[in-house]
């Protein structure tokens, strides 16, 4: 054998883990969109309640998660608990496809560093790895959908009273009236919010899921217990920024002006409620989270490994496939 076939059959196995690696990261970015999609249109009346609670109680109308449901479905009909669906539906699915293949793609480098520094914890995050992965991943998710965030917290809370005849709509019409920095209100609290959720909840999630399977228990009930629990942890450690978020992006500042955080933070902690004002909207966010969550990431570890599947036999054909006949 020559040195060159050597050399090409020895890089062989590289190529294919390689291919592998690339084909799991796709698929992740698919599941996650897909389940993204799937489960926010089922919980998007949630949203609209928490929204509704959160930009009141900066106006003294606090009424509490069931008084503001009756509130809009009486006044606006039940159609309205599913205002901001659009924007909600594509920060989503295209948010959840970035946060995902960001997501894998940081795994498969703590893991390849551990094979590199022969660490016994292989195919294993350690605490602060899942701490970092998940935060590094949602910030970058975060920032890139903050647009259709925007546009989902208005549709939530202005409906009828802002003319926005859709998502695309909506962006045109805030660029121009406000410019690009319009459709990035609020860049830092989302940033702030979401990041820290999504590192606290995939530290509690990987670390129970590792507690519950080493137990037994099943795969889906792993995921939906680990997946429920961290939700709700992660959603009340992050709840202040959430309302700083909502009442700078609805520019609830005097004659609507942009403030900024810390601007912010003294007029929401100011009004009547005081600190208090910091937890408004936290039942509904938590039963939201909770639930939109733990769905979406059972969703999700149920199509990864089908959409993996495809991906590697649709490639497995390509390489088969020589071409017609001379």
């Amino acid at each position: 054998m020559t040195s060159s076939e050597g050399n090409s059959i020895s890089s062989q196995p590289k190529e294919e883990t390689k291919n592998v690696s690339k084909q799991g990261t796709v698929a992740a970015a698919l599941s996650g969109s897909v389940s993204g999609a799937i489960i926010s249109t089922c919980v998007q009346p949630l949203d609209v309640v928490r929204t509704r609670m959160q930009a009141d109680a900066t106006k003294n109308a606090f009424s509490g998660m069931l008084g503001t449901f009756r509130s809009i479905v009486s006044e606006e009909g039940v159609r309205a608990l599913w205002r901001g669906t659009g924007p909600t539906i594509a920060r989503l699915s295209v948010g959840l496809g970035i946060q995902m293949y960001v997501l894998e793609s940081l795994k498969d480098a703590f893991y390849q560093r551990h094979l590199h520094l022969n660490d016994k914890q292989g195919q294993k995050l350690t605490k602060a790895e899942a701490f970092l992965a998940g935060g590094v991943a949602r910030a970058a998710a975060a920032a890139a959908t903050c647009p259709f965030t925007v546009v989902k917290t208005r549709m939530e809370y202005a409906g009828s009273r802002v003319q926005y005849t859709g998502t695309l709509s909506a962006l045109r019409s805030i660029s121009r009236v406000e410019g690009i920095g319009g459709l990035f209100r609020g860049l830092g609290p989302t940033i702030l919010t979401n990041a820290p959720f999504s590192a606290f909840y995939y530290l509690f999630y990987t670390s129970l899921q590792d507690r519950m399977q080493q137990n037994g228990a099943s795969k889906t009930v792993t995921n939906l217990t680990s997946g429920a629990v961290a939700a709700v942890c992660a959603t009340l450690l992050t709840q202040p920024t959430d309302m700083l978020r909502t009442h700078m992006q609805l520019g609830l500042g005097r004659g609507g002006a942009a403030l900024n955080v810390m601007d912010t933070w003294n007029a929401v902690v100011g009004g009547s409620m005081g600190y208090r004002a910091l937890l408004v909207g936290a039942l509904p966010r938590v039963v939201k989270r909770t639930m939109q969550t733990a769905l979406v990431w059972t969703l999700y570890e149920e199509l990864q490994p089908a959409f993996k599947q495809a991906l590697q036999s649709a490639s497995s054909r390509g390489q088969n496939y020589s071409g017609p006949a001379p």
